[in-house]
């Protein structure tokens, strides 16, 4: 005859969560449809609240600059030297000396810059997506400043989606940000793999819109937004995580 006692389970090994290895945080503004004449202030003030929300890459879509035009305030000079963050601009028109374009902003190294046109889209003007792979240390990131072209039917906007998407082929699995105009069909988002920031408290149609890639290498962790006298300023943080 045997006699014993039941051996006491282990107990279960709480899961560990990664931390990411850093944090980035990215801002957008969409300037397209601003009704004012910017001046300095409100660049100061802007790159005060960038400052203030510890932003790292700064993207603005639809920006006007008039070179030579000594009595108009440049956006991105002014900006940059307010910040002392790197810069690319991609134009989009150049009409009497009136330059429109989109621009991406960093504090971190550019690496390179593209700018993407919708030349087969029927419906577009000048529109086009500037791209720029950042250096963020951990890992390279792709930032995309969008602007599409305002009439497009949704077949039409699915073709620039897939265009963004694509910028960035040589990369595996690149970690990508988009921010603009981009469209509220779900299936389109879907269908290009991107996930959306959520956007709580804006009902402002101006506001841009954020995608991102669905990864693991690339988690949201926080987003919000602030008004300011340019608009409403989009903010999102994320943890990104090397690629093994």
């Amino acid at each position: 005859m045997f006699w014993g006692c039941p051996t006491t389970p282990p107990k279960a090994e709480k899961e560990s969560v990664l931390k990411p290895e850093i944090t980035l945080k990215v801002a957008s503004l969409n300037l397209a449809n601003l009704n004012k004449r910017i001046e300095r202030k409100n660049i100061v003030e802007l790159a005060r609240i960038l400052k203030r929300e510890q932003v790292e890459v700064f993207t603005a879509q639809g920006i006007s600059r008039y070179p030579g035009v000594t009595t108009r305030v440049d956006f991105v000079n002014e900006f940059t030297g307010q910040t002392e963050w790197r810069n690319v601009f991609g134009e989009m028109l150049n009409v009497s000396g009136r330059q429109t374009g989109n621009a991406i902003f960093s504090s971190y190294p550019i690496i390179s810059h593209y700018n993407q046109t919708y030349d087969d889209i029927k419906s577009a003007d000048f529109e086009a997506a500037l791209q720029a792979t950042i250096d963020a240390g951990v890992r390279s990131i792709v930032v995309v400043s969008a602007q599409l072209p305002s009439k497009a039917t949704a077949n039409e906007q699915a073709q620039c989606i897939k265009l963004i998407a694509a910028l960035n082929p040589d990369e595996v699995n690149p970690l990508t940000i988009v921010a603009g105009n981009l469209p509220s069909s779900e299936t389109i988002r879907a269908a290009s793999s991107f996930a959306e920031v959520p956007l709580q408290g804006s009902t402002k149609s101006t506001s841009p819109k954020v995608w991102y890639s669905a990864s693991k290498g690339l988690q949201l962790l926080t987003s919000r937004t602030v008004d300011t006298e340019l608009g409403t300023l989009v903010i999102a943080q994320w943890g990104l995580f090397r690629q093994k």
